[in-house]
């Protein structure tokens, strides 16, 4: 086959003419790598296929990117905050507004700050904890789980929380919002105190029941996330993975991601299962989660 000498998207790295100067050969090779390197994980990417079940958790949950009479004719009220966090197709506002967990119900109350192990509250409650890189939307997912806006802050400007934050719901369970890792703007020596700070607390902390962890769905797990994973997995601390920002993407590459992802842990014995997908954003799959980790609190009967 003779290729069209004008068309140069068929022509390979040798059909270039020689390049004499090292220098500039050099040039070329790194203007050319990133790109090819970003168009080979974009493409990987697209050629997965989600199983069934993944593929119908994402329809019936309304996750990924939707048009808003989308939501509507689902039966959903987009007109409340967490939209999406209701019942479809119901007329009551007193379901639609009813979080469907107890323990959920309670106040959550800030309690304690801890910059160092030794400042660490007693473990007298069950505790969740939330980890993930800088802006993963930790703090969000805490407030939507709770529907308690603003208790826990939240900010557009990564690397907000330096501290690891306890808030406890009545006395049956207490939410941990672990320091983002991976901040890019902190200096060296503050970044590498949070991640070893996070990395002491989730390999050491009694009563840790659960690490959420959050993946933002766009961006995939980072060497960062797989690093604390390595870890969880070396203590045997239960971990979950939890996508957030579902509503960045189309609801097939939400399938997607979830999908690499439990590929890439399928052999871990400390994963819990599934990949847990939400948005803080709309209220999608946030009810689910709620479910999932309402079975790990502490119940006392009156």
């Amino acid at each position: 086959m003779k290729l069209d000498p004008y068309d140069t998207s068929n022509k390979r790295i040798e059909d270039f003419p020689p390049i004499q100067d090292v220098a500039n050969a050099e040039k070329v090779l790194v203007k050319c790598a990133p790109e090819e390197t970003e168009m080979s994980i974009n493409a990987k990417f697209r050629s997965i296929k989600p199983t069934p079940s993944i593929l119908s958790y994402v329809e019936d949950n309304l996750l990924g990117r939707r048009r808003l009479n989308e939501t509507k004719n689902a039966g959903y009220n987009v007109k409340i905050s967490a939209p999406l966090d209701n019942v479809p197709f119901s007329t009551s506002s007193t379901e639609r507004d009813r979080i469907e967990e107890s323990v959920f119900r309670n106040k959550l109350e800030f309690f304690a700050a801890a910059k160092m192990s030794s400042s660490f509250p007693p473990p007298t409650l069950p505790e969740i904890a939330f980890a993930g890189v800088s802006n993963v939307g930790k703090s969000s997912l805490l407030n939507a789980l709770t529907r308690q806006w603003g208790i826990v802050r939240t900010s557009d400007k990564p690397g907000l929380t330096q501290s690891i934050n306890f808030f406890r719901l009545a006395s049956k369970l207490c939410l941990v919002d672990l320091p983002g890792y991976g901040f890019a703007y902190a200096k060296e020596e503050v970044k590498e105190s949070w991640q070893e700070l996070v990395k002491e607390y989730v390999s050491t902390r009694v009563g840790l029941e659960r690490v959420c962890l959050l993946v933002h769905t766009k961006r995939g797990m980072k060497p960062l996330d797989y690093e604390l994973v390595d870890l969880m997995e070396r203590h045997k601390t239960p971990y979950q993975i939890v996508l957030t920002k579902t509503d960045l993407v189309f609801p097939i590459d939400v399938s997607r991601r979830a999908m690499e992802i439990q590929e890439s842990l399928k052999k871990n014995k400390s994963v819990v299962n599934p990949v847990m997908m939400v948005s803080s954003k709309t209220g999608a799959g946030i009810r689910n989660l709620r479910g999932m980790l309402g079975k790990l609190a502490r119940f006392i009967k009156p």
